[in-house]
């Protein structure tokens, strides 16, 4: 007498095992089994349907990981709900136009390392809610193999650091934060010397 497929679920499959089937996670055997139930029984086509929604739409998250384990039960709506929030988040920031990028080509009075006798400073300006484009004129720098850009408050704590690029007679940067006003640093370093050596040093004044 052949065994009814409900008895081998207990009358049902719980939520961990549909869970599974829709991950992809069950072997040939379970699967075949469990794919034999679901045929005939309408409570589980039911379940399955609204696991792989949830699953659906927790891959629908924002582009940050939310962190939040494949929770069933009560708190399933909670966290759904929670999801649905972030995603809405998510494409608001995405939609929301971004402010144009600043250009500023940093160049100072006389060419020579920063804080070398004869050297001097400098204060360019920059728009306040913009992300910059820096721009530095190579005849204004020694010659490196590799550069490497950072920005520092007045006080010397360093809020950006990035690559460089050579090219056209100049080196560019493109810093993606915008900055609030007030005075800052902008610090060139070439990355030949074990520590990096700093080459260049530029005011930027943000209005």
């Amino acid at each position: 007498m052949p065994v009814e497929i409900s008895l081998v679920f207990r009358d049902h499959p719980d939520e961990d095992v549909l869970e599974e089937y829709a991950l992809g996670r069950l072997d040939d055997a379970h699967e075949a089994v469990l794919e034999e139930h679901i045929l005939v029984c309408k409570r589980c086509q039911s379940a399955l349907a609204e696991t792989d929604d949830y699953i659906r739409l927790m891959k629908f998250a924002a582009s940050r990981p939310l962190d939040l384990p494949l929770r069933r039960g009560g708190k399933r709506a909670a966290i759904a709900a929670g999801v649905l929030t972030a995603a809405s988040i998510a494409a608001f920031l995405l939609l929301k136009p971004s402010p144009p990028p600043a250009f500023v080509t940093l160049a100072s009075f006389r060419g020579g390392t920063a804080g070398s006798a004869g050297a001097a400073i400098l204060v360019n300006q920059a728009a306040a809610g913009h992300p910059l484009d820096l721009s530095i004129s190579t005849a204004d720098v020694p010659p490196a193999a590799e550069y490497r850009l950072q920005v520092v408050t007045s006080a010397g704590k360093s809020i950006w650091s990035g690559p460089v690029r050579a090219g056209d007679g100049k080196l560019s940067a493109h810093l993606p934060m915008s900055l609030d006003a007030g005075m800052y640093w902008v610090r060139l370093y070439a990355l030949s010397a074990p520590h990096g050596e700093l080459l260049a040093e530029f005011g930027l004044q943000v209005n």
